[in-house]
């Protein structure tokens, strides 16, 4: 079960883009308050001059702030930008080939432990066969592709159906009148044992965050 855990971190190049806006801003105001006036001739009460002198220095103050804001905001777009990933298709389809030549391979392999299975006319031969099948998938741990699981079990069944079969009493039920057929216990249960590890080892995942398993037959 995957888990998705968030944390905070302080980015350097961040907190030294924001020194730099500061540094900006303290230069463009102190230049700002401490440029000398120049002479200008006041006309009227010393209030008016007062305040030409105070708007005078506003005015500087908010030109240079504004000059820092412009130069601190065309860095932050450019540190925003997402960069641009191009897939690379070429290296895509030689992963994809690769995977289909080394399924091909496993596939072949099942194959060559499949044919004894279903050559087999007897439980003494079906037995080692159904075993040498299901230590295979156990030592692969999967089912190659080239090969369809259900393609694969019912070709199982249908060698296992194929076996020569002994009558004996059961329990009676509405089809089988209290008389069934079996090929032997022992050839049952390695039939079932080997359609077991290929139930396992074919199961189906999906999901991110929580995992839903299907399976194949």
């Amino acid at each position: 079960r995957a888990r998705l855990r968030g944390h905070t971190s302080t980015d350097p190049r961040r907190v030294n883009m924001m020194r730099l806006f500061l540094s900006q801003l303290f230069v463009a105001l102190a230049a700002g308050l401490t440029s000398p006036s120049l002479p200008t001739r006041t006309f009227g009460s010393p209030a008016a001059a007062s305040n030409t002198a105070a708007l005078g220095r506003r005015a500087a103050v908010g030109t240079g702030a504004l000059a820092a804001v412009s130069l601190f905001s065309g860095i932050a777009v450019a540190y925003d930008a997402i960069p641009t990933v191009e897939p690379d298709f070429a290296a895509m389809e030689k992963a994809r080939a690769e995977r289909d030549a080394v399924s091909m391979k496993k596939t072949v392999e099942l194959v060559k432990k499949l044919k004894p299975l279903e050559a087999a006319t007897s439980e003494a031969e079906f037995i080692p066969a159904a075993d040498n099948l299901a230590l295979w998938v156990i030592g692969e741990g999967s089912i190659p592709d080239g090969i369809g699981v259900k393609n694969l079990v019912a070709r199982i069944r249908l060698a296992y159906d194929s076996l020569p079969k002994r009558g004996y009493t059961c329990p009676k039920t509405r089809t089988n009148n209290g008389y069934c057929y079996s090929p032997g216990k022992g050839a049952e249960l390695a039939y079932e044992a080997l359609l077991k590890e290929i139930r396992k080892y074919s199961v189906i995942q999906l999901g991110d965050y929580r995992r839903v398993e299907f399976q194949a037959f």
